[in-house]
């Protein structure tokens, strides 16, 4: 069939432009005359050369599709409004969605922000887990297949979906059905379709959306398939907390792959970010549970569709400044007049603006710990003063390096992220070590690495916080530590008193 504009489908639907196609047909913009509303209409493509029995297969397999999809009944689920036959290959006829594809957003504007990515991915998995209640595997989740309109986020083009009933056999042999960048390894390898085919393409969808790229690729067709099934996906960078999550979603093994509750509770956590200011955009992912898509705010007239989030500013905490000791001295010194022998050991060691050439007192003490003074700082002033510094530290790496998003948890005031970051301050400040500096460095680095992936793994196991705000990648928080070792050593080496003379 090869309808045209202003054709009358079904005796009813006017088709009046084409809006969209892709390989299995193209979807027209068209009215429905009874009812006087607009209405996508989706006109079937049959292969070419294909038998007689072969496309009366294709044909009832679209038509079974189509009536399974009009059982559905979600507002992340395109809606079928009816089926109809012309011209020898069947006609579906859908609501007509004003909004823009996920693709073509991604295209405009660049890859989301975590939170914004989460919640929109919450709104994708509720409407699959409609359909997979349904016995509906979509089998071609894609960039393209997700529509945003309004407040709604849209799964459509059901058009290779089928039934997940093993008695049915639908894909015709050798045939390849769906998008292999976003197809699941053992779809491509021909295997039964189950729900875990939908949670790789969730995974691979969501990817794309918060990294502006696929997570595989090839030159050729064979060479993307290869990669999809047998190559991990290319580091995750713009991530962060989702890494852990897309690394479940697109794991090889179905039965090994994250379930869709896992998967659900991890989404809701994380979307729980997205709620900010209008100055934020127009994008405003779900912040409860019983919400069942994420709030997206239908944009201005010639405005961008979709605007990723900017990141919050992060709070920088203010560094005690060390306060010198008063020129004259103590008041507990008593003044002396002149041809007064000096006491053999002053209660109070006398100190003056400068320091004149001429023999030490006798009783003179740089290290005596009741007489602090410029050339003998108060160590516990010194303690003060590092741990200030190494927690102003922390927070900015944890806020200004783009792999890190350390913000979302202090904005929660997660208890767990808030005390790793004092007892690594605390780990900085109270040691005072008589080593030489270029033997303190190199320590810290390693030890730091040491106790944050400790740490990590032991928040995991123990209150299931599977990161402290920066990405799981072991080069980035060897990166992260040696910054943080860095500044560290540099404190215990520059305030006064840090080190025992």
């Amino acid at each position: 069939m090869n309808a045209t504009g202003g054709e009358l489908i079904g005796g009813r639907y006017r088709l009046l432009e084409l809006i969209g196609q892709g390989g299995m047909g193209r979807v027209w913009r068209g009215r429905d005359e009874t009812l006087g509303r607009e209405v996508a209409v989706k006109e079937v493509l049959l292969p070419q050369g294909v038998s007689d029995a072969d496309r009366d297969q294709l044909v009832q397999r679209v038509l079974r599709e189509a009536r399974a999809s009009a059982r559905l009944n979600h507002p992340g689920i395109i809606t079928v409004h009816d089926v109809v036959a012309h011209g020898g290959a069947p006609v579906i006829v859908m609501e007509y969605v004003t909004g823009v594809s996920l693709g073509t957003a991604l295209t405009r504007n660049g890859p989301l922000q975590v939170p914004q990515a989460a919640g929109m991915a919450l709104a994708m998995l509720k409407a699959l887990r409609r359909a997979h209640e349904a016995g509906i595997v979509h089998r071609d989740l894609k960039p393209d297949n997700v529509l945003l309109m309004d407040d709604r986020v849209i799964i459509t083009d059901f058009g290779i979906a089928h039934m997940a009933d093993a008695t049915t056999a639908l894909t015709r042999t050798g045939t390849v059905m769906g998008t292999p960048a976003f197809m699941a390894p053992e779809q491509l390898l021909g295997r039964p379709p189950s729900p875990a085919n939908d949670l790789w393409a969730l995974g691979a969808t969501l990817y794309t959306a918060v990294e502006g790229e696929a997570p595989f690729s090839g030159e050729t067709f064979s060479a993307l398939c290869i990669a999809v099934a047998t190559q991990d996906p290319r580091p995750a960078v713009r991530a962060g907390a989702l890494a852990p999550l897309l690394a479940a979603l697109l794991t090889k093994e179905p039965a090994q792959r994250a379930t869709a509750e896992l998967a659900q509770a991890e989404l809701e956590r994380l979307a729980q970010g997205s709620r900010s200011g209008p100055e934020d955009g127009p994008v405003d992912a779900p912040a409860a549970p019983p919400a069942s898509t994420p709030t997206m705010t239908a944009p201005a007239a010639g405005a961008p569709a979709f605007v990723p989030a900017p990141a919050p500013a992060p709070v920088p905490v203010p560094v005690p400044v060390p306060v010198p000791a008063p020129a004259s001295a103590p008041p507990m010194a008593e003044p002396r007049t002149a041809g007064t022998p000096r006491p053999a050991v002053p209660a109070v060691p006398p100190t003056t603006a400068a320091a004149a050439p001429g023999p030490a007192s006798p009783g003179r003490s740089s290290s005596s710990p009741s007489s602090p003074s410029p050339s003998s700082p108060s160590p516990s002033r010194a303690r003060l003063i590092r741990f200030g510094g190494c927690f102003a530290l922390l927070l900015l790496i944890g806020t200004l390096l783009p792999w890190n998003f350390m913000e979302h948890y202090l904005r929660a005031f997660n208890i767990p992220t808030l005390l790793v970051l004092i007892l690594f301050s605390l780990g900085h400040a109270l040691p005072r070590p008589r080593w030489r500096p270029a033997r303190v460095l190199p320590v810290l680095v390693v030890a730091d690495a040491v106790l944050w992936f400790f740490l990590q793994r032991l928040l995991a196991l123990g209150v299931r916080l599977t990161d402290l705000g920066t990405a799981w990648n072991p080069g980035l928080i060897a990166t992260n530590m040696l910054i943080f070792a860095t500044g560290a050593w540099l404190l215990w080496w520059q305030v006064p008193g840090s080190r025992p003379e």
